[in-house]
């Protein structure tokens, strides 16, 4: 036989197509009935989906806009918040107190705790979702985390305005405040994202 002949002379090392299994001296899959072809002719695989992280820190899967986002909302939270000036006649050559949302948290506006809660809510689930189906079942709890997040930060950002127009004060918003804002709007803007691979058509 031809096969007999080519596997005595010189055998040859073929694929099957399908199950991509090796064969010498033969010119069929014995499984699949396939016509065998050199490794170079082997239809190239779709690259693997990438379905898990291990590492918590790993921006794929859509975790990098809601970990940027909340390290974000961490930092800015801790960074100056606002700068208040004038006010009562005696404080005319005051410079300015500066605070940051922690000092302003601390000192009574006690809601402002959320926005860094919600945070580290998000963080929680990134750490303990870590494939791609649990972490998109988290979007929705994700954007309102963000939602929820904000809330308090407009409330106090509010007041504090009202209070410092009543004593005739001028304050100045500082870069914690645009830190936080912008953490919020990227977690929110990345929920829908979570979860998700590269090229995929999930909702």
């Amino acid at each position: 036989m031809s096969q007999s002949r080519q596997g005595a002379e010189h055998p040859q090392i073929l694929f099957c197509p399908f199950c991509r299994d090796s064969f010498e001296g033969r010119t069929d899959c014995p499984e699949h009935e396939l016509t065998l072809v050199p490794i170079e002719k082997l239809p190239r695989e779709a690259e693997s989906t990438l379905e898990r992280v291990t590492f918590f820190a790993d921006p794929r899967l859509g975790r990098g806009a809601v970990l940027l986002g909340a390290g974000l909302v961490l930092l800015g939270f801790l960074a100056p918040l606002v700068i208040s000036t004038g006010g009562a006649p005696a404080d005319n050559s005051d410079p300015g107190i500066a605070a940051s949302a922690l000092e302003v948290a601390v000192d009574g506006a006690g809601n402002l705790w959320f926005t860094p809660g919600a945070a580290i809510a998000m963080l929680w689930i990134l750490w303990r979702r870590r494939s791609g189906h649990t972490m998109r079942a988290a979007r929705a709890a994700v954007l309102g985390l963000a939602l929820c997040g904000g809330l308090p930060l407009i409330y106090t950002t509010r007041r504090i305005g009202l209070m410092a127009a009543e004593q005739n004060a001028s304050i100045e918003w500082q870069w914690g405040l645009w830190l936080m804002v912008s953490g919020l709007l990227a977690t929110a803007l990345g929920s829908p994202g979570l979860g998700a691979t590269r090229g995929s058509n999930h909702g």
